[in-house]
């Protein structure tokens, strides 16, 4: 199990009693709300793919009475100990690793790119990195058929359309 970073838009308002409904069945969810009530709920999720983690949290959002609208990607700015937890390895490793120049230098907890970071586990240590980037838009478009699929006439060819 590695740790899963991602964050799912709400669709409508995210009341304080939806957030604390949330925040009991998800304990690693962080709930962010602006004025308006709409807003966006963080995850670090430990699941066996991204996939995984984040069908689990469409489903704890929809548990919660919320409706999630789009996934995507958590804050790209990470630590060597959430790199550490990304990849499955102990820091201690990840610290003795020639990782890319840190983007927020700090004496005893540097900030790095994971995008940059990520590129660099592929090219010298040989990780296969998936395309969380797809993975966040195939979640984001069956939550949009899925907001759709009340007002379509027959939904089970469109649903053949994915396994042809």
């Amino acid at each position: 199990m590695r740790l899963r970073q991602f964050r799912l838009v709400v669709a409508g308002d995210i009341t304080d009693e939806r957030a604390d409904r949330l925040l009991r069945r998800a304990v690693d969810a962080c709930v962010e709300a602006g004025p308006d009530g709409a807003g966006w709920v963080a995850f670090d999720r430990p699941a066996p793919t991204l996939v995984d983690a984040v069908v689990s949290g469409v489903r704890d959002l929809g548990a919660a009475g919320l409706v999630p609208d789009r996934a995507t990607g958590d804050d790209p700015l990470v630590t060597v100990e959430t790199v550490a937890e990304r990849v499955g390895r102990p820091a201690e490793v990840v610290r003795a690793w020639a990782l890319p120049p840190p983007v927020g230098p700090h004496p005893r907890r540097p900030v790095f790119d994971w995008p940059a970071v990520e590129a660099w586990l592929v090219d010298h240590e040989g990780f296969l990195v998936p395309d969380d980037d797809a993975t966040l838009e195939a979640v984001t478009l069956a939550l949009r058929v899925r907001t759709l699929a009340p007002r379509v006439d027959r939904l089970e060819p469109i649903r053949s359309l994915l396994y042809p």
